[in-house]
């Protein structure tokens, strides 16, 4: 009788531990497709807006040679679109190609244009350049050129508008003046807006 209790006892410790690593089996293989599951909802990241990495396109010598005798072309749009990505590209005959269209050039058009290109920079260089507007026999071009430099908000800007300030035409004289106010009226609250942020900021700090 002993034994066959022994036995029963046993088979049912067998048939426990059967069931256990049954148990056990199932459950790695629910927390499995669970994590399936949750892969696959996962939402679709799709590709980047920009490149992680941006790449500079190098143009050969024979493109940039026919990009420079288009600034000739006899359509004054592409003479403009020449000059234009010849500066773009910062091409190291873009200044003398831009100081001589604007000697020669007969087109209002394009040295309106050329000036709205340069004035969207703000550096010295271009600041240079506009001064060349200010030569021109146009008067538009002048004006134009006055209101361009008028954007600049630096000490650089005032004495560039001089021959604009001796100009034989009143209106001309008149639009450079006001030039000057203007710069000098912006460089004013670009240095009060400065002296604000250094109040603003505490001169000790404890952390």
């Amino acid at each position: 009788m002993k034994w066959i209790l022994m036995v029963l006892i046993f088979l049912a410790g067998v048939f426990y531990l059967v069931n256990q690593n049954k148990n056990e089996a199932k459950k790695k293989e629910m927390q499995q497709l669970a994590k399936k599951d949750e892969i696959t909802s996962l939402p679709d990241p799709g590709l980047p807006v920009k490149p992680e990495k941006t790449y500079l396109i190098k143009f050969s010598m024979e493109t940039l040679k026919t990009l420079r005798s288009l600034t000739q072309d006899s359509n004054e749009k592409v003479r403009f679109a020449a000059a234009e990505l010849l500066w773009q590209l910062q091409d190291e005959s873009a200044p003398g190609v831009v100081k001589n269209m604007f000697e020669n050039e007969t087109e209002l058009f394009v040295k309106k244009s050329l000036i709205t290109m340069l004035s969207k920079d703000k550096t010295k260089l271009s600041l240079a350049l506009l001064t060349e507007g200010l030569k021109d026999y146009d008067k538009e071009t002048r004006l134009a050129a006055i209101q361009a430099i008028g954007t600049f908000q630096n000490k650089e800007a005032i004495p560039a508008l001089k021959p604009a300030l001796q100009d034989y035409d009143e209106e001309v004289r008149l639009k450079a003046i006001e030039a000057v106010n203007r710069i000098r009226l912006d460089i004013e609250a670009h240095k009060e807006q400065q002296l604000r942020e250094l109040d603003s900021k505490p001169l000790f700090r404890i952390e």
